[in-house]
């Protein structure tokens, strides 16, 4: 949908209104000012750090004043702002100490007028809007998008994003009332989907950190492995008395990267280098590693790739049977690939809708029978989840295709070798330090939001039982269209075709929450909830054959946990989760709340959230918030092992 931009239709709308003689506007002001400190409970290093951190260390030290501000304008109109001035000194950029737009640090939180006619009523502004309720998990909870800072920690009241949108509210009987939502489109904030890679984040994921992370990550990678590339075509000139420069002239399309390793390539025969190397690079994985990591001039006064290790390139020891660096998962690529994106480069940009697109959002909710409340969902939006999808550009912008050519090996088996078409169908010819070429390619990863359609519904009831007591059953069913996902090519990567290899492709997914509500022990609230996520569209097949040993395949992968380091980790057909949730009041006159939230996903991680709330008096609040993240170390949760926390709040209340 294209209309004028959201908020400058609200905004023009709002200031619209008739002038108010200010003698007539009832004001009503209040606040709060909260501090809330936490610290690391484990040692360790968390996902893209570059140093670790002790238990007991700051995690977060923030600051908060918030205001809200009503004002009775008419009889049936009324406006509310709130105020968010926000500082969180252990951030580890100005993205995530202070102010940043659209975030939950937004300044701005709300800022909205309500007016009523009849039955409908109308909201317009900066605004939050709530579809679903399930426990530590958002299903229908999408109108508004969501700031991840704190993975999933915070109440999501507070990490929900508010944006300009209008919403009415119709009733159509005592029983029924139907809502409209025209929104702005936002999405939500990830830490480390930037091309800063936002490095020592503690509640970075793995699968960011695959795509920007300054080690693990591609878009980094990238440059290092062209600078490798060009190393060794530099060295072409001395193995051809100066009459060439590039590696097809060394026979670079009949040996692969494996086969260097092998000790089947003019560099390196034998398995000893074919070339005066310093001492102790005893084979040919210690002279990949050593081109790749060093720095000078020490080979055949080549300049060296420079890698220092900066990123997960290479080590000395390979085994592409048990890949966790770039050239293992990339064993099948030839020589004559490193031709095609010698000294290659990376740039990250983003391509989003502009301020006239919009979502649409439609709700019908009901009751029957006096106890059983269900409501019909639409919502045709922009997935909020971006997506990157990466490409090879020339130097002037123009996008290049890749294609792959074949030669028979030097050990007989078939080797590929990737190229690159420009728009008018000629092979790209990259860096040649001999000859007139077209420079150099860069691979560009491109931040996207995609429409998709989500329809479901929910419902809730309550059932009386004799042993139980009232039972409260729910649950929210979403049925997703036109998601993208990661599909990892191994057979593409294999052979270096990194932009076939890793890119996003659409899936639809069936989502489900049901949950159970039972109150025992006259006030103990317990709820269990199945969670339950299913891709329509999953893929596991066997590839093109390309790829040799674990090299090979086509799969949907996990996007929270692919990496490096876990052979880029399938996703699940199915994904299952489980939540059991506590909450019960305590103290005199009931003052204080502890609430236990438990979540297990069948890959074998576990996450623990503790808290408690107890107010001294009615304007002081104290809190405790305990997070601990364990289990597999490639799941959803225990990836955040070394983020677990404790936190201390204190908040005094103002009116």
């Amino acid at each position: 949908m294209k209309f004028l931009s959201v908020k400058s239709s609200i905004v023009v709308a709002m200031l619209s209104l008739p002038t108010i003689a200010y003698p007539e506007v009832l004001w009503e002001n209040s606040g709060f000012i909260k501090n809330e400190t936490s610290v690391f409970t484990n040692e360790g290093n968390t996902i893209g750090a570059s140093e670790g951190h002790e238990a007991g260390d700051l995690l977060k030290f923030e600051n908060s004043v918030n205001l809200f501000i009503n004002a009775e304008l008419f009889d049936d109109t009324s406006a509310h702002a709130q105020l968010n001035l926000i500082y969180d000194s252990e951030g580890i950029n100005d993205d995530y100490k202070g102010h940043r737009n659209y975030s939950q640090h937004d300044y701005l939180r709300e800022f909205y007028i309500d007016h009523s006619f009849g039955d409908i009523d109308i909201r317009l502004g900066k605004q939050q809007v709530v579809w679903g309720t399930a426990d530590g998990i958002k299903l229908w909870d999408i109108v508004n998008p969501t700031d991840f800072r704190e993975f999933s920690q915070n109440t999501m009241e507070d990490s929900r994003i508010p944006i300009w949108m209008l919403k009415l509210d119709a009733t159509i009987n005592d029983d029924t009332s139907a809502q409209l939502i025209v929104s702005q489109v936002e999405e939500n904030k990830v830490p480390g989907l930037n091309a800063d890679s936002d490095s020592g984040h503690p509640f970075l994921i793995k699968g960011v950190d695959s795509i920007t992370g300054r080690v693990n990550g591609f878009l980094n990678i990238t440059p290092a492995l062209g600078k490798t590339a060009a190393a060794f075509t530099n060295f072409v000139p001395g193995f051809t008395q100066g009459m060439a420069g590039k590696l097809e002239a060394v026979g670079g399309n009949t040996f692969t990267v494996q086969n260097f390793i092998d000790g089947f390539s003019p560099f390196c025969q034998g398995g000893k280098p074919g070339m005066p190397v310093p001492a102790g690079i005893n084979n040919c994985a210690q002279l990949l590693n050593y081109v790749a990591q060093t720095k000078d001039k020490s080979l055949m006064g080549t300049e060296l790739g420079g890698n220092a290790d900066q990123t997960n390139l290479v080590e000395e020891t390979f085994d592409a049977n048990q890949p966790d660096n770039t050239f293992e998962y990339m064993a099948q690529a030839s020589f004559s690939t490193f031709d095609t994106f010698a000294n290659a480069r990376t740039k990250y940009i983003r391509d989003y809708p502009d301020d006239t697109d919009t979502n649409l959002g439609l709700r019908l909710k009901s009751s029957m029978a006096g106890s059983f409340n269900y409501s019909l969902n639409y919502f045709y939006h922009y997935d909020a989840n971006p997506s990157v999808s990466i490409h090879w550009e020339d130097a002037a912008g123009h996008e290049l295709t890749p294609f792959l050519t074949s030669q028979q090996g030097a050990t007989g088996e078939t080797v590929h070798t990737v190229r690159l078409r420009k728009p008018d169908g000629n092979t790209f010819v990259a860096s040649d330090p001999l000859n007139i070429n077209d420079g150099t390619a860069t691979l560009v990863f491109q931040e996207e939001l995609h429409r998709i359609h989500s329809l479901g519904a929910a419902f809730d009831t309550s059932i009386d039982t004799s042993f139980l007591g009232p039972v409260v059953l729910r649950g929210e069913f979403l049925y997703d269209k036109d998601v993208r996902v990661p599909v990892i090519d191994r057979d593409a990567l294999a052979v270096g075709d990194l932009a076939t290899g890793l890119r996003p492709e659409k899936a639809d997914f069936i989502k489900y929450v049901l949950g159970v509500d039972i109150t025992v022990l006259t006030n103990l609230m317990i709820s269990a909830q199945v969670i339950q996520f299913f891709n329509l569209n999953y893929v596991d097949d066997m590839g093109s054959g390309l790829g040799q040993g674990p090299n090979t395949g086509r799969y949907t992968a996990d996007p929270a946990t692919l990496h490096l380091s876990n052979n880029l980790q399938k996703g699940q057909e199915i994904d299952n989760f489980f939540s059991l949730f506590l909450s019960k009041p305590f103290g005199e006159a009931q003052l204080g709340r502890i609430n236990n939230l438990t979540l297990v996903e069948e890959g074998g991680g576990f996450w623990n959230r503790l808290d408690l709330e107890y107010s001294f008096t009615d304007s002081f609040i104290g809190t405790a918030e305990w997070n601990q993240y364990w289990g597999n170390e490639d799941s959803t949760f225990g990836q955040l092992n070394d983020a677990s926390n404790f936190q201390l709040g204190i908040k005094y209340i103002f009116e």
